[in-house]
């Protein structure tokens, strides 16, 4: 999206559209007493900071489910088990969509189209562990430029210029792994300590991340939040409501990012590539409310350079809406 020629009203109507999507009420659907059911969408996009920025990853898009296991089916360990499955697509651009050749091209192109799946287990101790894969096409068959090309054509923003030196196609299978433990909450239950690992290898991405997350507000245990996904519960429970702050800083060992350096196994990786940082920085700052059907989350994710190239340090805002069932 064209922020750079955006005026305010555009902005707003853009944001507001994102908003409409998801803001729908819904009536509980089987009126069971606890919600066993989640379905979640996230966008991603810089538009969100209300700045005059549109580059890197310029938009992303994520819809998923989940479901709760019966709690009679895994062991006394065990608080919380849910799996997930999830399809996504995002948006790599250089410093603007609007490039006419390749010395203009500071950060690799490509869209990626990617589904996911995953299994998540919560102790009682507060532990979460977490064991998944993605699977993923970077190049023309993740269709980032017909859907970056509708999407400006429908918003009457600027033409999109520069797909034609966008990465090769390529497709790629990544295993991954997430660890979240508690470290520290106070007597009065408002404030809390997180650790949180993790882990991705494959051929998408090879990298990994470690952070604590602090947690300020009305917040759950971990197998009963929304920082954990863990609000769906097999038993008949119901978790209280949230409403709290957050902050995460983050530091990335980063191996390997098909979007950025292009498919691990072809030789042809496309016109224009680059080699990444290994060392990358992140801040997440974010709002979290979730109640008994109805979940939101509003974050800002400041990260350091990724990209051994003249790219900058690169900032966007991230909007989740839930419903749990």
């Amino acid at each position: 999206m064209n922020v750079l020629k955006l005026n305010m009203q555009q902005r707003y109507r853009l944001i507001l559209f994102f908003s409409l999507l998801f803001t729908v009420s819904f009536k509980t659907i089987f009126g069971q007493l606890t919600p066993q059911n989640e379905l979640g969408f996230r966008n991603d996009n810089d538009v969100y900071l209300m700045i005059n920025q549109d580059q890197y990853y310029t938009n992303g898009i994520y819809f998923y489910y989940k479901r709760t296991i019966d709690s009679l089916k895994y062991s006394r360990k065990w608080e919380n088990k849910i799996w997930s499955i999830g399809i996504g697509h995002k948006i790599y651009n250089a410093k603007n969509g609007s490039i006419d050749s390749p010395t203009e091209v500071d950060r690799t192109i490509t869209g990626y189209l990617y589904a996911n799946g995953e299994i998540n287990w919560y102790t009682k101790k507060e532990e979460v562990f977490s064991l998944g894969t993605e699977l993923a096409f970077i190049g023309a068959k993740a269709h980032g430029e017909n859907i970056q090309k509708g999407f400006h054509h429908i918003f009457g923003f600027y033409d999109i210029n520069g797909w034609e030196y966008q990465l090769n196609n390529a497709f790629g299978i990544d295993a991954r792994a997430h660890y979240d433990r508690l470290l520290f909450r106070n007597k009065k239950k408002k404030m809390d300590i997180l650790m949180n690992g993790n882990l991705s290898l494959g051929l998408n991405h090879t990298r990994l991340s470690l952070s604590p997350t602090f947690r300020l507000g009305r917040i759950n245990a971990l197998f009963e939040s929304a920082a954990t996904g863990s609000r769906i519960q097999s038993k008949n429970y119901k978790p209280q409501k949230e409403l709290y702050v957050f902050y995460r800083p983050q530091i990335n060992w980063v191996i390997y990012n098909s979007t950025i350096q292009g498919g691990l196994l072809i030789d042809n990786k496309g016109p224009v590539k680059f080699d990444v940082r290994p060392w990358v920085f992140s801040q997440l700052i974010g709002f979290q409310y979730a109640n008994e059907h109805i979940g939101m989350n509003l974050n800002y994710i400041f990260n350091t350079k990724e990209v051994i190239s003249e790219a900058s340090a690169h900032q966007y805002g991230s909007l989740s809406f839930i419903y749990y069932f």
